[in-house]
């Protein structure tokens, strides 16, 4: 049985109250200690209503702004965090040093804003170049208990997003394609993006209009932090 918390590495100290000890029921070992649930707890105040980014007020930020300038159709979504301090750190840990232990620790929360009725969850693929190194999707890792359709496929990287500049990646081409064996499913859905990071919105504004041209009638996405 693991005794230590998953993020800092502290002994867990629970106290079971005597009605659980009664009860019978199994004990479910807890994967973060108290100081730690709280630094992990979701953040309120004003997010952008388009992209989630967490900022002074509630209106539509720039960036929004200039995407609804040249999209058809905008895209609204739903960020937990923001991509600063614990959430640097929560994925250089997760996706970059490959700790995939880690990904039980917002799971919970990602899936309870991406399930809808009458909605197919998507996750953002990896480059082939890419999951071979890393050797798991960070997306799905929090997927792995519901269902999802893997309706994109991620074409080959001549260069990665962080070499490029913000400019670059804003006018980028487009990085995906529809997977032959899913595309059937898509015509006449609703689907909900799921992704780890919203930075310039590239990635998900790119599937968005891939998703739309293959006749899903509406996207939203969700992504751990913006």
């Amino acid at each position: 049985m693991r005794e230590q918390c998953l993020w800092c590495a502290q002994p867990l100290q629970q106290q079971l109250p005597i009605a659980f000890l009664l009860s019978f029921r199994p004990y479910q070992v807890p994967d973060l200690c108290a100081k730690c649930v709280r630094l992990f707890a979701r953040p309120t105040g004003p997010q952008c209503p388009q992209c989630g980014r967490f900022q002074a007020t509630t209106s539509r930020c720039s960036e929004c702004q200039w995407w609804n300038q040249r999209m058809a159709v905008p895209l609204v979504n739903q960020a937990l965090y923001p991509y600063h301090g614990l959430m640097q750190t929560y994925l250089e840990r997760y996706k970059f040093q490959g700790d995939y232990a880690l990904r039980s620790l917002v799971k919970a929360a990602v899936v309870q804003v991406c399930q809808r009725e009458q909605e197919l969850i998507v996750p953002i693929p990896l480059a082939p170049t890419q999951l071979a190194v890393r050797k798991f999707n960070q997306v799905t890792g929090w997927l792995t208990d519901v269902a999802f359709v893997s309706a994109l496929m991620a074409k080959p990287k001549l260069v990665s997003q962080h070499q490029q500049t913000r400019q670059q990646r804003l006018v980028g081409w487009q990085p995906f394609a529809l997977n032959p064996s899913t595309a059937a499913q898509l015509p006449g859905t609703r689907v909900c993006l799921v992704d780890d990071v919203y930075t310039t919105g590239q990635t998900l504004h790119q599937a968005q209009r891939l998703l739309l041209a293959a006749g899903v009638q509406g996207v939203r996405s969700v992504t751990l932090a913006r």
